[in-house]
């Protein structure tokens, strides 16, 4: 159940995201290519599965939240730190994406998508706090698995969007 308000701000958060990209995606010029689909269709494909699988989960979220906010009420030491875990996960998320930004375009987009996805694994488990209650051994499995998650999720992205959808990517 979600102990915090972090998911369902993070749910309204790519609402209105995912409707701003919507908006902007129809002020692109139509420009008709010839597999039939134009550049504008993408962004709004996207946006609108994001906007589409957003409302479910922000319909969710905020029901846990409000159910674990009633029966929660004599253990306020506890919501604390959860709440306070929450936050900082969300924090350290939207402080990874910005840097995400900032360097895509100088590391191209394999080297900064492996790092992006290796760094908000590693520090979201650090962050919950599970990280420090593994052996010595486990912690380097672990980060051996995210290490190779990181850079087989950058790679098969890459195949998808160069060669299936002819789509360039920054080297």
């Amino acid at each position: 159940m979600a102990k915090d308000i972090g998911k369902p701000i993070f749910d309204l958060f790519l609402l209105v995201a995912s409707a701003i990209g919507f908006y902007m995606a129809t002020t692109l010029p139509a420009v008709s290519m010839a597999g039939g689909l134009s550049p504008v269709s993408f962004p709004k494909l996207i946006s609108g599965l994001i906007f589409v699988c957003a409302v479910p989960c922000l319909i969710r979220d905020s029901y846990e939240w409000l159910v674990a906010r009633r029966v929660r009420k004599a253990e306020t030491a506890l919501n604390a730190t959860a709440s306070k875990k929450g936050i900082l996960q969300w924090l350290t998320i939207v402080a990874l994406i910005i840097v995400y930004i900032n360097v895509f375009e100088r590391l191209g987009y394999l080297v900064s998508t492996a790092l992006f996805c290796f760094f908000n694994v590693v520090l979201l488990v650090v962050v919950s706090g599970e990280f420090q209650k593994l052996s010595n051994s486990r912690k380097l499995r672990n980060l051996a698995a995210y290490t190779i998650f990181s850079v087989i999720l950058s790679l098969v992205i890459y195949y998808v969007f160069t060669e299936l959808f002819n789509i360039p990517l920054p080297n």
